[in-house]
């Protein structure tokens, strides 16, 4: 049983957190997904009150850990001590992500040593700025690191995490309940294509 950890924080970004853990949580055969953040409850973007699983510091002994996004959230997030201290990540042994404004958290965390990352179109800039450069696709990884760019990329980030773990068919059966009727082969061939010009640090 995998332990996949999504790292959530106030004003976070509602579709970000919940696209993910949508997917993720219809299977409670292979993983265990939970929620984590450094309050029992945090308050998304829009308004929405998230309850929580656990604290931070459990991230560090899970097998995947996925950072949401927020354009209020995660500047608040880098600049709380507490929140960035909890991180003791390791990329030999766990498969990390973000989505969208997430991947200046793994930036922060010294998760991005390629100095490369995917994210949203509106972060592009502040993320050159941070000395990270943004890349052109929707998502990218380099060794177990990935990061994804814009809120629908999660489809990406989740089928890439999947297929490391179970193999190509696992991530097919699992994707495929949230896909648009009747579309399911075109968005297959996307899915396949983006993960697959995913690979490495070359936009």
């Amino acid at each position: 049983m995998k332990k996949i950890a999504l790292i959530a924080f106030d004003a976070l970004t509602d579709i970000d957190l919940f696209l993910m853990w949508d997917i993720l949580a219809r299977n409670r055969q292979d993983w265990q997904v939970q929620i984590l953040g450094k309050s029992g409850t945090l308050r998304s973007a829009h308004g929405l009150l998230i309850d929580t699983h656990g604290s931070l510091d459990e991230a560090n002994q899970a097998d995947v850990v996925l950072f949401s996004s927020g354009k209020e959230g995660v500047p608040a997030a880098i600049a709380d001590s507490e929140f960035m201290s909890a991180f003791r990540l390791d990329p030999a042994r766990q498969l990390i992500g973000s989505i969208c404004a997430g991947a200046f958290i793994l930036a922060r965390l010294g998760l991005l040593p390629e100095g490369r990352a995917a994210t949203h179109p509106e972060a592009r800039e502040a993320l050159r700025a941070s000395g990270v450069l943004p890349d052109d696709r929707p998502f990218m990884y380099h060794g177990n690191v990935a990061t994804a760019g814009g809120c629908l990329a999660a489809l990406y980030l989740v089928g890439w995490i999947v297929e490391r773990l179970f193999g190509a068919e696992k991530r097919r059966d699992t994707l495929r309940p949230v896909l648009p009727a009747g579309q399911a082969d075109v968005f297959e061939a996307l899915i396949v294509s983006a993960i697959r010009q995913g690979a490495g640090c070359t936009a």
